[in-house]
């Protein structure tokens, strides 16, 4: 883990990564929400629709997070990446979000190639109820089929769900520059599997509430502020989107 003496970035990041959860998709409220407080500071914001499967969606994250580099005129291997860009993640997007963090902090070449050292920290995160060591509900969920709400198509858990997930596991590298959001009333996560291995983020626990986190529309003025932006709590509410 990083020490946490590592600095806060105060400067305003550029550019939103926002990572759905387990056989969601970028067009759900969350994800729309997220879309329209970007737009509020005119910030382009990355929504990648993430496969189930641990090796397609790993995939597709890292395709995602390339694509931001390019709209904001980066090389993913330059330290400002940093602070230029912050990962948004829910359930199994704030797993996914936590093994991005951790990969671009420990990387060890800089722009000029593997010969350039430079000390990295990784994007700036929030992570919304986030899975824990999901490798754990593979056993009973495996052989079990199951539809995408937005999207409709279907996929089955498999053997290899597992090591796929057990691959991507990781912890938080910089935890001051990790605000986490965590319902007690979460319904799908044991709430206390990551109010643990987040215990030394900036943590938010609210009290009730559910997985979804449908009150997430109250918190935009907390994540945006993370990101070096001020969005007036009023504001923040006109942008709620309904669940389908």
């Amino acid at each position: 883990m990083a020490s946490p003496q590592s600095p806060v970035s105060t400067a305003p990041v550029r550019g939103l990564l926002y990572l759905h959860g387990f056989n969601s998709a970028n067009c759900s409220p969350k994800a729309r929400l997220m879309q329209r407080a970007a737009e509020q500071f005119g910030l382009p914001c990355v929504m990648p629709d993430i496969p189930p499967e641990p090796i397609a969606g790993q995939a597709a994250v890292d395709t995602a997070y390339h694509e931001l580099c390019v709209q904001l005129a980066l090389d993913p291997a330059d330290p400002v990446c940093d602070d230029a860009i912050m990962v948004i993640g829910s359930s199994m997007g704030g797993f996914l979000a936590t093994w991005l963090v951790a990969r671009e902090a420990a990387r060890l070449d800089g722009p000029a190639g593997p010969q350039q050292s430079v000390l990295r920290q990784g994007p700036r995160s929030v992570l919304i109820n986030p899975a824990v060591r999901p490798t754990r509900l593979v056993s009973a969920w495996l052989g079990s089929t199951h539809a995408n709400p937005y999207t409709g198509v279907t996929f089955t858990v498999t053997e290899d769900f597992g090591p796929g997930l057990t691959a991507l596991e990781a912890g938080p590298v910089t935890p001051q520059r990790t605000l986490v959001l965590l319902a007690t009333a979460d319904e799908t996560l044991d709430v206390n599997d990551a109010a643990g291995l987040y215990q030394e983020c900036r943590l938010v626990i609210t009290p009730g509430g559910d997985h979804g986190f449908a009150q997430l529309a109250e918190y935009l003025p907390a994540i945006m502020a993370h990101g070096g932006y001020r969005l007036a709590p009023d504001v923040a509410a006109s942008l709620h989107v309904a669940p389908i």
